[in-house]
């Protein structure tokens, strides 16, 4: 492909994988980083459209020409894969996508050098490439890409680059610590307080050796361990005092960022969670406690350590000088030790999270599917699935022992090195008569002092990695728009009169899924109900989700009298709905926090009233504890139907203007949907519904039926014109309505 500009090629920038999905985009990252464009991981992100299972071949594809690079993906031997200019993005393990930046050979072997996002910059030999790349097929998959005219180089620099000082979480506790400054300066006073009484030990120290016991005067021996003991029980009690304050504080604070979060979570769009794995959802939380115990305690005792550095340096450096020299160096060569593992390490921690998230959904979904499991007798296949994964979890864990008993060995020899010298030193001063035994006591005790925050230092430095990993990927959830922002349209105290569905065509992200909706139009006036039918996987409950802004319209529009679906507060919209979905959940909780969804200001009326409306009066009555009986996991189990019923209360309590059924009778027997049916229709009335079902007695008397049929409405009218058409309802009714032909 013959080239219009001309690209300086260099390096490959390495890019880290923050999420399970994450990999192909980070490998066309670094693919474009080697042509000279230094786009950030999220920059990236952004043009990629991820589901659960993350991107495929044909979205780096799309993508890849988004961003002005030629790209095809090749089916490829080991001899075909040599031949091309590399780097190129491999399909690794059919799950996974890696880097390959160069092939060598060495004493006649073949070496690939590749980048795995998820693991690190590894050298593989053939047989294992061979294998994690091509699998049992005898080709593997390769994307090769390179620049076109329209390609950018440059470096953007966006949110990405935000560090730890710039972002959410800091800022949030310095604003913390400002409003609640009193009790702080409190406890930096007797953090002062604590290290000032610990600086003078030394000197008693030499006082008891020097003048107490050598004068053999125990009057003095005695007043300056009274002193000793007093500097002790001073650091004691200052250390306790700071300790509960600090506590006390930090528990505030840590309620405040979490409810912070929640709150985000809570702002976040619906489909932001269709395409995120529960677990990692859940490691955000950690991820917060990570980073809020760095800023609050580790940071505090940094201080602390750098105080205690200082001063315990400063008074070895007025005792010995070539004690404090040699300190010195031997610290910095240990700190040196460290530092070197840190990249390995930094690797092997990214790979640990991904495998711990994968082994954490497993188990989730292990123990809450386990009557499937049980019942279908996949016992085997889903344990050795779970042992799998731990034993690759393990490996690394192991791998990170070693990484950690390397610098452990270091460490440890060169603090072993450092008393050594210093008292084989300070023994032959005493020998020669040029120091007191008293300084020698003096000189070990501020060893012995200086050792832990050396030591406290280096294991900061490791702490500042995991808080950057933590960092950036609670960023990601920060920076994440908001559902509704400040232009969002409010329509709290607006009465929606019409509800019109223009032209709508809808596709779920990823490449391979089909369009589920395609130029749907129809009209749904007010104080009328209309139920959409149609054959499963037409498009039935991904209408309703677009009617309740569960994602944004991106071709056609939806419009709630003269404003468009996208435009209006979603949140504001949703509190005007009843709705019951397919797969609606039950909260481990009372049956009145169920229908209500509140804690508080229940009224107990209106609960009667929504469940005698959705049939399940009776069934709560029997209960020992009626409406405070506890349901759910935590609780009684109930039926399917009862759940169903629940959450038909649920919609009723709102006492909504506008309802969205999908499916909510579908666990009922006849005689009870009959029933729940009949007080609907009453409820009915001065609202606008719109239903989702199979069953005749659930549709036949709305206002307007809508028939899908492959995301397209097959038609329109209401029972009785659409049977006399004898199309495609009438066939839904015969086969599916169960009416006789």
């Amino acid at each position: 492909m013959k080239l219009l500009k001309i690209f300086n090629k260099s390096k490959v920038i390495f890019y880290h994988q923050l999420e399970s999905t994450d990999c192909g985009a980070a490998c066309l990252a670094m693919i474009m980083s080697y042509y000279g464009n230094r786009s950030s991981l999220s920059s990236v992100k952004a043009l990629f459209e991820f589901t659960r299972l993350g991107i495929s071949v044909q979205d780096i594809l799309d993508v890849s020409e988004k961003v002005g690079l030629y790209s095809v993906a090749l089916k490829l031997t080991l001899t075909e894969l040599e031949e091309i200019p590399l780097p190129c993005i491999l399909y690794w393990k059919q799950s996974h996508f890696v880097v390959i930046k160069k092939i060598g050979k060495k004493n006649k072997q073949t070496f690939y050098h590749i980048l795995d996002p998820g693991y690190g910059k590894i050298i593989l030999e053939q047989e294992v490439f061979e294998t994690e790349w091509k699998g049992n097929s005898e080709k593997g998959v390769a994307i090769y890409l390179e620049p076109t005219e329209n390609f950018a180089i440059g470096k953007k620099k966006d949110k990405e680059e935000k560090g730890l000082i710039n972002s959410n979480i800091f800022k949030f506790s310095i604003s913390f610590i400002k409003k609640n400054k009193s009790k702080y300066i409190i406890s930096f006073i007797l953090i002062v307080l604590g290290l000032v009484t610990n600086w003078f030990i030394p000197f008693t120290f030499q006082k008891i050796i020097d003048i107490g016991i050598l004068s053999k005067s125990i009057s003095v021996v005695y007043y300056l361990l009274l002193a000793q003991f007093i500097l002790f029980i001073s650091n004691f009690l200052s250390d306790f005092i700071n300790q509960l304050i600090l506590t006390k504080s930090n528990f505030l604070l840590t309620i405040n960022l979490k409810r912070a979060l929640l709150n985000k979570l809570l702002k976040l769009p619906l489909n932001f969670f269709d395409t995120k794995i529960n677990t990692e959802i859940l490691q955000r939380l950690n991820d917060q406690n990570t980073i809020q115990n760095f800023i609050t305690w580790k940071g505090i005792n940094l201080i602390l350590i750098l105080f205690n550095i200082l001063v315990f340096g400063g008074i070895l450096f007025y005792f010995n000088r070539f004690i404090f020299f040699v300190y010195l160096v031997l610290s910095i060569l240990s700190i040196l030790w460290v530092l070197i593992f840190l990249k390995r390490r930094r690797i092997n921690e990214y790979a640990i999270f991904l495998k711990q998230t994968e082994n954490s959904n497993n188990i989730y979904e292990f123990i809450m599917n386990m009557p499937e499991i049980k019942i279908n007798g996949a016992q085997n296949n889903i344990i050795n699935k779970i042992l799998y994964i731990q034993d690759k979890s393990n490996k690394l864990e192991l791998r990170s022992l070693f990484l950690n008993t390397y610098q452990l060995v270091g460490m440890n020899i060169f603090s072993k090195l450092k008393e050594i010298i210093a008292i084989g030193y300070c023994a032959i001063l005493i020998i020669e008569g040029k120091m007191t035994l008293g300084v020698l006591l003096s000189i070990s005790y501020i060893i012995g002092q200086l050792t832990g925050p050396i030591q406290n230092i280096i294991s900061f430095i490791r702490d500042v990695q995991d808080v950057n990993i933590a960092n950036k990927r609670i960023e990601l959830l920060y920076d994440t728009p908001n559902e509704d922002d400040t232009n969002k349209i409010e329509i709290k105290n607006y009465n929606i009169k019409n509800i019109n569905v223009n032209s709508v065509s809808f596709k779920y992200p990823g490449s391979y899924n089909p369009f589920i909706l395609e130029n749907v139009s129809f009209n749904i006036p007010k104080n009328s109900v209309t139920a959409i039918v149609g054959a499963s996987g037409s498009g039935k409950t991904t209408l309703l989700k677009l009617l309740l802004s569960y994602y944004p319209v991106k071709q056609g529009g939806i419009y709630l009298d003269d404003y468009s679906i996208n435009e209006i507060n979603a949140e504001d919209w949703r509190d005007k709905c009843g709705t019951v979905l397919q797969n609606g959940n039950i909260f481990s909780d009372t049956i009145a926090s169920n229908i209500s969804m509140s804690m508080e200001d229940c009224n107990i009326d209106q609960l009667r009233e929504s469940a005698k409306i959705a049939g399940i009066q009776d069934f709560i009555e029997q209960l020992p504890m009626h409406y405070f009986t506890r349901i759910g996991n935590s609780g009684i189990e109930l039926s399917g139907g009862q759940k169903q019923r629940i959450l038909i209360a649920r919609a009723v309590y709102k006492n909504p203007n506008y309802l969205f059924f999908d499916e909510a009778t579908s666990a009922l027997d006849s005689e009870n949907e009959k029933i729940i049916h009949d007080n609907l229709q009453e409820f009915f009335k001065g609202r606008t519904v719109v239903i989702i079902a199979h069953r005749l007695s659930t549709v036949k008397n709305a206002d307007q039926i809508i028939v899908l049929k492959n995301g397209q409405i097959a038609e329109v009218g209401n029972h009785n014109q659409l049977v006399k058409a004898k199309s495609e309802y009438y066939n839904l009714v015969k086969n599916q309505l169960e009416l006789g032909a």
